[in-house]
This record gives C-alpha cells, sequence and structure tokens, in this order.
C-alpha cells in the first residue's frame, strides 16, 4: 500500500494484522517493552501491508488509535448528554474494539522510543550515506529521556510570541501551542510522536471528565425540577 488515501478494506487489513501482533498494543503482553520483539513486528507489518518504512507503519497506528478514541468519546457523550445516540459511519470502528479496554491515558507505545529511533534513522536513508545500524547515529543535542517533563525553553518562547505579542486575535492558548510545536520540533520524530499521543491522551481524558461532569449537573436540575413538581403536587392535595 502506498501513501494514498485508504480504503476500507486497506484500513481493515492493517487493522487485522495490528492485531495479531498484541506486543504493539497490549500492556499485558510479556514482549510489551521488548524492543527487538517490536521492532520485528512493526517490520512485519510493514511488509505485510506494503507500506513504505516502519515510521509509516506507526503513525497509521497512531491516526487509526486517535480517529477511534475519538469517535467513542463523540458516542459517549451523546448518550450523557440524553441526545441521540451518536453512531459513527466509520465502516472499520469496530475492528479496533480490541483496544477499548486498553486505559484511555495511557500512550500508545511506553517502550517505543528505542524502536522509533531506528524507524526514524531508516526514514532518512533517502538524505544519507546508509549506515549499518541506524542505532548508532550522533545522538541529537537536544534529545531528552521521554520521562522528563516538558522544560519551558524561555527562548523558545520568546522566539513564538514576540512576533505576535500585539495580534489580538492570539490568546495564551494559541501561543502555548506555538510553543509546544517548537518543541516538538526539536525532537526525534519517534519521540515527537509519541509526545503528541500523551498529549492528546491527556485532552481526551479532560474532555470525559467535563463531559461528566455537564451530564451530572444537567441530572441534579432535573432532579430539582421533579421533586418541586412533587412538593408542589403534595401541598395541592393536601389544601384540597
Amino acid at each position: 500500500m502506498g501513501n494514498h488515501r485508504w480504503g476500507a478494506d486497506q484500513n481493515i487489513q492493517f487493522i487485522n494484522e495490528y492485531q495479531r501482533h498484541e506486543c504493539l498494543w497490549d500492556p499485558k503482553h510479556p514482549q510489551y517493552k521488548n524492543k527487538l520483539a517490536r521492532e520485528a513486528a512493526y517490520k512485519t507489518m510493514m511488509q505485510a501491508t506494503e507500506m513504505e518504512s516502519m515510521v509509516d507503519v506507526v503513525s497509521k497506528i497512531r491516526i487509526l488509535r486517535n480517529t477511534y478514541n475519538n469517535e467513542i468519546l463523540k458516542a459517549k457523550k451523546s448518550m450523557e448528554m440524553a441526545d441521540k445516540l451518536y453512531v459513527s459511519k466509520i465502516p472499520w470502528l469496530n475492528h479496533l474494539d480490541f483496544i477499548k479496554n486498553i486505559e484511555s491515558d495511557r500512550t500508545e507505545n511506553s517502550a517505543t522510543d528505542n524502536t522509533l529511533q531506528t524507524s526514524t534513522a531508516e526514514s532518512k536513508i533517502k538524505k544519507c550515506t546508509i549506515r549499518p545500524k541506524p542505532a548508532s547515529a550522533p545522538t541529537p543535542k537536544n534529545k531528552r529521556k521521554l520521562g522528563d517533563p516538558l522544560i519551558r525553553d524561555d527562548g523558545v518562547l520568546e522566539k513564538v510570541s514576540t512576533p505576535k505579542a500585539n495580534a489580538r486575535s492570539n490568546d495564551e492558548f494559541d501561543l502555548f501551542g506555538q510553543t509546544i510545536a517548537e518543541q516538538l520540533r526539536q525532537l526525534p520524530l519517534g519521540i515527537a510522536l509519541e509526545t503528541e499521543e500523551m498529549l492528546l491522551a491527556t485532552v481526551r481524558k479532560q474532555r470525559m471528565r467535563v463531559a461528566d461532569d455537564e451530564a451530572r449537573r444537567r441530572n441534579k436540575v432535573q432532579e430539582e425540577i421533579v421533586c418541586k413538581d412533587e412538593i408542589e403536587d403534595d401541598k395541592e392535595d393536601w389544601e384540597t
């Protein structure tokens, strides 16, 4: 499969291949954190789906999982808001149900940093001399440990915010987004993709929290109205 827009059958084929390799999506699998096993699984998927690189495989997995989580969130929100139940029209969606019970706030790959460094080096073969071991590539100066929190870089913040400091259309969230984007660009591609997934998972979790709070507030108001009506009815019966 090339990089053209995929149809439903191609996505289903890819998902079925992904499901076969449990070490890529099941944190309880004994080889979930095994770099060699995961790399072999990505390579097998790349060959089975005729993709150009392992980076493309990882990117496709991330896109499909994000789409799946967003559709599940829409359905849950429609139920909590007592609206018409949202039913996704995406034909391949139910094929990804095997990840439904995986914690929504976990990143798709907690052990992919080393694997993706190999994949990133592979994706750069067209631009540089082929090396026998991608892992031997010089470590970028800006690389940091995955577990470290995002560090505010005042230099980057100033660089991003200064040109638009007087633009009234931009608020603090626009500047924050630009700052995060600038820092992600300084990371190796694999780490950047994983960090992006972590951020998206956090945002989804907060959206679900807000939806739950709104649903509880509406239910409480409705209960108070019903209770008030019952009291009024009882009062009228007593007076008569």
